[in-house]
């Protein structure tokens, strides 16, 4: 049975994948197209002219200047695109702006009548001329449709949010997502943007002779700039244009006054879809391109191209336009949240005015070990199974630096606390040195991407929680050496090693570490390691691949935990035994008699996995080490007993194992305290 690997935060970033998610209440039903208000893309003619609308500054939808230059035809697959100049509202100075997308164009036909006939969507960067291009009306207005294999058209499946008397979504999202493999993989990660991602944040993207979608700008309020230029890689993956504005008048609010107070939905006006409310806010901006009744459609391209969405959908402000050399933009925020997002296609967006879904919870706690007065981050975050862990990992970033940066070098202990809409919870505990955007959304938004995307089931989380303490030095250490007293023992007896360690900006010091040997240890070689715990992981991916795979929604649970309970702050001294395990599924059987073996692994079931036995000796220390040692060892239970030397003795040096240093900043001079007691060892998960 083929496996289907999901590389932990890949997932996130490069997100091919459609995902088969039903909205909350029904999609949006395309209007029959009236002719008296809509031009066909068959009328349009080169030198025609008319005007587009949209938001500069303010709520005030401005009128601008447009003439038809061509059709490219087939431009996307059966989908032509309308170019156009444009003049007026400074446009000769900016050029096409992000933010303008879903500005609806009307063009003047024969008879003197200005016609809608598309909405403003695509733009080059680096443009001399406001040259841009339009999306045909007659598209977007079948967005919320589908079509069968005969032709007839169907308004996309929905299901009704369940709430409770608070108004919280109980069930959302919940169908399962399908993939061609019934077997889920989890992978490590080492912090690095996988090519997918990293193909989408440059090169093609880059290319200012594309006419492509105009971006979304992505206006986050009560984010530390650091955290968003990290972070912006993974959103402009997915077209979001990262950028530091400020908050709307009433974002969230929900009173009916406050709901006067917000201008309403109108072509040309501000369409916004709020990801994240309260003490930080993050709205994608873009504009709206018609209203009929009470559907709204805009953008004129896709926001994630998903189809059927659940998504926070409200009007919003402009504070300015801001001229830039490559792509200029809008600076905007959310004025208030007025329906939801229902549909998401190719061709621009559709929503309904009225109920929005529901949002989840985020409180994340922070401490200085230099301050008395903690500092709490509360705010909601729109539902969806890819940018919601992205989110979170971006605001517990942010929540690190309100209301100071954290310092260059730093440790975080942290307690975080995810609760899922099945009623699962995952807890994660443990300590990061320098913590990176990568790094933290290994942590907190890796739980969320396997519970959504795997096999099984899509399970979303409802609430993230936590608690961060901030050590303001980084207690990170590299390993210079660790030294063995001998390498030939009898079963049973105790290794005893010297770990030589530098912490950064420190003086080197020597943690002795005892590992004992089983007792039924057979006599042969075997390799011994001390590795920090991303290598630690390495090794049990290599060794106990079972341990990564998961055939059932509580294995991928089991799997997540298991994983999120590394520590970083020890050592791992494993001793390779033989390859003499098998396991079934995740139930591990180390050790068997090879005849055992061999019956197991031909008894023809695809979810057997032969491994290396291992035994594995975790060591806490203080720091968050950077280590790898290894050594062949010699088990003989006839050998002659030998008195092993510590460094420093009159007799020959021990054995020894080292690696060049690669001390990442970080780290004050602590001594680790190991005690025997703190040592946990274990031959199987």
């Amino acid at each position: 049975m083929p496996i289907r690997p999901l590389f932990a935060w890949i997932i996130a970033l490069a997100w091919p994948v459609t995902f088969c998610t039903h909205a909350l209440g029904d999609a949006p039903a395309a209007p029959t197209f009236n002719s008296a208000r809509y031009m066909r893309l068959a009328e349009v003619r080169v030198g025609m002219t008319g005007h587009g609308l949209s938001v500069f500054k303010g709520t005030k939808v401005e009128r601008f200047e447009v003439e038809v230059l061509s059709v490219l035809r087939n431009f996307n697959p059966g989908h032509d695109v309308i170019l156009v100049r444009c003049a007026g509202a400074n446009l000769e100075h900016t050029g096409s702006i992000a933010g303008m997308s879903g500005s609806p164009i009307y063009l003047r036909d024969e008879k003197g009548r200005e016609r809608m006939v598309g909405a403003f969507a695509y733009g080059w960067p680096l443009m001399k001329d406001p040259v841009g291009g339009v999306q045909p009306i007659e598209y977007m207005l079948e967005v919320g449709e589908r079509r069968d294999e005969g032709g007839e058209k169907q308004r996309d499946e929905g299901t009704a949010a369940r709430r409770d008397e608070g108004g919280e979504g109980r069930e959302v999202l919940a169908s399962a997502v399908r993939f061609p493999s019934s077997t889920f993989h989890y992978s490590p990660s080492r912090f690095e943007y996988p090519p997918e991602v990293q193909a989408r944040m440059g090169g093609a993207d880059e290319d200012a002779t594309r006419l492509r979608p105009l971006g979304t700008p992505l206006m986050a309020a009560g984010v530390s700039g650091q955290w968003l230029a990290g972070f912006a890689p993974m959103l402009g993956a997915q077209g979001l244009i990262a950028l530091q504005a400020g908050t709307g008048v009433a974002a969230a609010a929900t009173t009916n006054n406050a709901a006067a107070e917000a201008p309403p939905f109108v072509p040309g006006g501000v369409l916004a879809v709020p990801l994240l409310t309260g003490d930080i806010e993050m709205s994608a901006i873009g504009t709206v391109t018609d209203v009929i009744g009470d559907r709204v459609i805009g953008f004129g391209h896709p926001f994630n191209n998903e189809g059927p969405v659940s998504l926070p959908m409200g009007t919003g402000q402009i504070n300015t336009v801001i001229a830039n050399l490559t792509t200029s933009f809008k600076l905007g925020s959310l004025t208030q949240i007025r329906g939801t997002l229902l549909s998401d296609q190719l061709v621009g967006v559709s929503g309904r005015i009225g109920a929005a879904p529901a949002m989840i919870p985020m409180e994340f706690t922070v401490r200085y070990e230099d301050s008395k007065s903690p500092r709490t981050l509360r705010c909601k975050a729109a539902l969806h199974p890819r940018l919601t862990p992205l989110i979170a990992a971006l605001a517990l970033g942010s929540s690190l630096s309100t209301p100071r940066e954290l310092p260059q070098y730093h440790t975080l202990e942290y307690e975080l606390n995810l609760e899922f809409t099945d009623g699962r919870t995952v807890r994660v505990s443990n300590t990061m040195v320098n913590a990176s955007p990568a790094e933290l959304f290994y942590e907190i938004g890796n739980p969320m991407l396997a519970a959504a995307e795997n096999p099984f089931a899509q399970v979303l989380v409802r609430k993230v929680s936590g608690e961060i303490r901030v050590i303001p030095r980084a207690r990170q250490a590299t390993v210079v050496s660790v030294n063995l007293a001998r390498l030939k023992y009898r079963p049973g007896e105790t290794i005893k090693a010297d770990v030589v360690y530098r912490p950064f900006r420190g003086d080197e010091s020597i943690l002795p570490i005892e590992v004992p040997l089983p007792r039924d240890l057979p006599d042969g070689t075997y390799q011994f390691s001390v590795n920090d715990w991303r290598r630690h992981l390495e090794q049990e991916h290599s060794a106990r691949p079972f341990r990564f795979n998961a055939e059932s929604i509580d294995e991928v649970f089991a799997v997540v935990r298991d994983i999120g309970g590394v520590r970083r702050d020890a050592l791992y001294v494993r001793l390779m035994r033989q390859p003499d395990g098998v396991a079934i599924g995740r139930v591990a059987m180390p050790q068997l008699p090879s005849s055992m073996r061999q019956v197991l692994l031909n008894a023809g079931r695809s979810d057997t996995t032969a491994f290396v036995s291992s035994t594995v000796t975790i060591i806490p220390t203080h720091y968050v080490m950077d280590a790898t040692a290894q050594f062949t060892i010699t088990i003989d239970r006839n050998a002659r007993v030998e008195t092993g030397h510590r460094p420093g003795d009159a007799e020959p040096a021990p054995p020894r194992a080292n690696e060049p240093s690669r001390p990442n900043p970080g780290a004050a001079h602590e001594r680790p305290q190991a005690q025997p007691k703190d040592k946990g060892t274990h031959d199987e998960p």
